[in-house]
């Protein structure tokens, strides 16, 4: 059985991150998978899919152009060269990630009916799009992955699509376990006074609102208390910035920036956790990250984020409402023997649920499924 991954792109953004896992683990269940994804730039020093690639020793494929930036020249290329490699190279199953690279698939393969099966993971916090071009693609492809059930189910219904054609698997997480530092006297944080974190693009979608409000009322209930916020984006001024100052919190709110080499020397200074939406890929990994390590979560009902939080079992679940976000912090931060009680429940919910491994095998499982179902 070989696959062939697909990532048109090089940035290391919230759907890399599980994709090049996901190859790094299928590796290790011994399944032939090749990773190709568009070539960083030479002088990029941050992170990129290429680099982890090749820190996991992933086989990858450097051949293909797959820019996402529409190149009608690039765009050909590819439509070519994915035909001629699946072909020379024996590849059983394409498994897309992106949209680029899934409907470059698509017209690559339209002609051949013994060619690869096409898989599609949908990486979307909000499912994918719903028009005439997705169900054109999604009735010419064989299997549909998602991380979330309730995303699945709305593809599912949205596409007509087949549901022994589909697969929901845990999303992996990879648990820190190094050394960390205390950051607490470089943000100005007391050593009596408690930390609430947010991570993520400060974009004003994202619910900040609400929990910049519910953070004002805890702030009128309750001494000794911070709110610190990790992330960049080029709307900080109007999704944190003002709101900060309209609500007269600049005292209490800690601007982190973004940050690298101490990012879990951050998430340690947490006494806990906020996210009312996922960033656009919806699988929350700041937020699974920072459970990994034993803190407790509090998230909204939206998207993905009720099926990573357990309500009154490692977090709360709330609504998007900063009276019921505010009250449930305050019960968190309040209780210390509920907050080391839901903390220790997070840290095991990542290394029974969040499992690289297991993920794999599921993902093996269905490999052999649909190729035992044949094409479509």
């Amino acid at each position: 059985m070989k696959i062939l991954q697909l990532f048109s792109d090089w940035k290391w953004t919230g759907p890399a991150e599980p994709t090049v896992s996901l190859c790094e683990a299928l590796t290790g269940e011994g399944v032939d998978v090749t990773l190709a994804f568009r070539c960083a730039p030479s002088d990029f020093k941050e992170r990129t899919v290429g680099k982890q690639a090749k820190e996991r020793d992933i086989k990858t494929f450097d051949g293909f152009r797959m820019n996402r930036y529409f190149s009608s020249k690039d765009w050909l290329y590819d439509v070519r060269a994915i035909k001629s490699y699946a072909s020379n190279k024996g590849i059983d199953i394409i498994h897309t990630n992106l949209s680029h690279d899934y409907f470059t698939v698509i017209f690559s393969l339209l002609f051949s009916n013994s060619g690869p099966l096409i898989i599609r993971t949908d990486h979307k916090r909000d499912g994918m799009p719903v028009n005439r071009f997705m169900s054109w693609a999604m009735g010419r492809t064989d299997g549909l992955v998602s991380y979330s059930k309730s995303i699945m189910k709305q593809d599912v219904e949205a596409f007509g699509f087949p549901q022994e054609r589909t697969c929901v698997i845990p999303p992996g997480v990879r648990p820190y376990s190094g050394p960390v530092r205390d950051m607490r006297d470089e943000f100005g944080i007391k050593k009596d006074e408690m930390v609430i974190g947010i991570i993520g693009r400060l974009k004003p979608d994202r619910g900040y609102d609400v929990i910049l409000k519910a953070f004002g009322q805890l702030r009128n209930r309750m001494d000794k208390v911070k709110l610190l916020i990790m992330g960049r984006s080029s709307q900080i001024e109007q999704s944190i910035k003002q709101p900060i100052v309209k609500l007269g919190l600049e005292n209490d709110v800690i601007l982190a920036g973004y940050q690298i080499e101490d990012y879990f020397s951050v998430i340690s200074t947490f006494d806990l956790f906020v996210m009312m939406r996922a960033g656009s890929d919806g699988t929350a990994r700041a937020l699974r990250e920072v459970m990994a390590m034993g803190k407790p979560a509090i998230v909204s009902d939206m998207g993905m984020l009720p099926e990573l939080v357990e309500d009154g079992g490692n977090g709360y679940v709330v609504k998007l409402d900063e009276h019921e976000l505010a009250a449930r912090m305050e019960a968190v931060l309040s209780d210390e023997e509920r907050r080391n009680a839901f903390g220790i429940k997070a840290k095991q919910s990542a290394v029974d649920k969040w499992n690289f491994a297991v993920q794999a095998q599921e993902m093996k499982a269905f490999y052999e499924k649909l190729l035992k179902m044949k094409k479509k």
